[in-house]
């Protein structure tokens, strides 16, 4: 088949979930189908990034869309109902860019990931076409609202909540198939269970890059958190843990240290570092490194929806993870025995302090943990039954035609 990816992120920048998902998919699919890319980029995108990408498509297209015309985009949409996540990403280039290569191509089947990148497929009905609703924005704002105490902030996204309800129903109703994470992300989106295209699809990790060496050696009572800091909502997970959960440990080991591991930290995260206990490393090249060196690995997010590709990347590093009830929504890890999970700041801190201090139970926790990665989560296992999917599309759009 020739395949076209669209994505409102160029996938370059690997320790982003987001980018990391687009780029093994078209690695994946590379293998036994003729892929074309395009992708929107905020800014110049380094040669290096382009060869790593380059190698797995038959053609790349990259459509400039600087922050500056972005947020022009967003005021204009404050007017309109849509909402503002689309106008951010909005590009009348890129839509012609995405149907020029649909023509040029002769594309079989489009897949869009996520709904920011619905907007440039909607309404191209000439081949079967996928759109990613992952993770359910509805979800993940609604979260955002109520978690966020900054009034300005608490505004914005109980805005976009509003614009969003219904919003991604409708959108959905214009694709072949629409492909979602877990069965709450449903629920959200489709509360009255109208879709009739939905796809449950999650993602998954490489299972083999992330594996720890044999002689890896983890440092003690070292505690790491993996993501992108450009995300706000792995800012609040960072700031949530520092102020609400790490003192609840260090009151019982107080040696205790935190890595912080991902770009863009912000200035408040930034300034954690004021203690000698905590690191925060910016951008680096393999975050398996970190992994490596942990001793337990955290992801206490509350704002998130869909799936965290932290908690997974942390357990196929050999990491025994200790998570909130929110990370384990998408991967259903069992607790207690893959994942630990905490609900309120005691619990994660006395889950830490468990692994902290009883190392046998953290090898049980790190054991049961990898087997369960390895055995529902690889990418191969899901993009197999996406795989199926696109080829029983193309085989009814054909035999519809004929």
């Amino acid at each position: 088949m020739r395949l076209l990816f669209v994505s409102y992120r160029l996938p370059v920048y690997r320790g982003d979930a987001s980018s990391n998902t687009v780029f093994n998919l078209v690695k994946y699919f590379s293998r036994s189908h003729e892929v074309s890319l395009v992708g929107l980029a905020p800014a110049p995108v380094p040669a290096e990034r382009m060869q790593e990408l380059a190698q797995y498509c038959h053609r790349i297209e990259v459509v400039a869309c600087p922050k500056w015309r972005s947020a022009i985009n967003t005021a204009r949409g404050l007017i309109s109902s849509t909402p503002l996540q689309m106008w951010y990403f909005r590009s009348e280039a890129f839509a012609a860019k995405v149907k020029q290569v649909i023509a040029e191509e002769e594309i079989d089947l489009a897949y869009g990931y996520h709904l920011r990148s619905g907007q440039y497929l909607a309404d191209v009905d000439s081949i079967p076409r996928v759109i990613a609703l992952q993770p359910a924005q509805i979800l993940h704002f609604g979260r955002r609202h109520k978690l966020t105490h900054n009034p300005v902030l608490r505004a914005l996204y109980g805005m976009e909540y509003r614009r969003l309800v219904g919003y991604e129903e409708r959108v959905a109703e214009k694709f072949d198939s629409c492909l979602l994470i877990s069965e709450k992300d449903r629920n959200a989106i489709d509360p009255e269970g109208r879709l009739r295209n939905v796809f449950l699809n999650p993602h998954g990790t490489d299972v083999e890059y992330f594996a720890p060496p044999a002689d890896t050696v983890r440092d003690d009572a070292t505690l790491v958190f993996c993501g992108s800091m450009a995300m706000d909502t792995n800012v609040d997970a960072v700031l949530h843990f520092h102020r609400d959960i790490l003192p609840l440990v260090w009151a019982k080991r107080l040696e205790t240290r935190f890595l912080i591991v991902g770009r863009d930290p912000s200035r408040p995260v930034l300034k954690l570092t004021e203690d000698p206990r905590i690191t925060v490393t910016g951008y680096v090249k393999d975050v398996r490194a970190f992994l490596w060196k942990a001793s337990v690995g955290v992801d206490p997010i509350r704002m998130a929806a869909g799936m965290q590709n932290k908690v997974i990347e942390g357990l196929a590093a050999g990491l025994p993870m200790v998570i909130s009830p929110e990370a384990n929504e998408g991967i259903h890890a069992p607790e207690g025995r893959a994942v630990l999970i905490g609900r309120t700041p005691e619990e994660h801190a006395t889950h830490v302090l468990e692994l902290l201090n009883d190392r046998s139970r953290a090898a049980v926790m790190a054991k049961e943990g990898l087997s369960f990665v390895q055995n529902h989560w690889s990418w191969e296992h899901h993009f197999e039954c996406l795989e199926g999917l696109f080829d029983t599309l193309v085989s009814e759009r054909t035999c519809a035609t004929a």
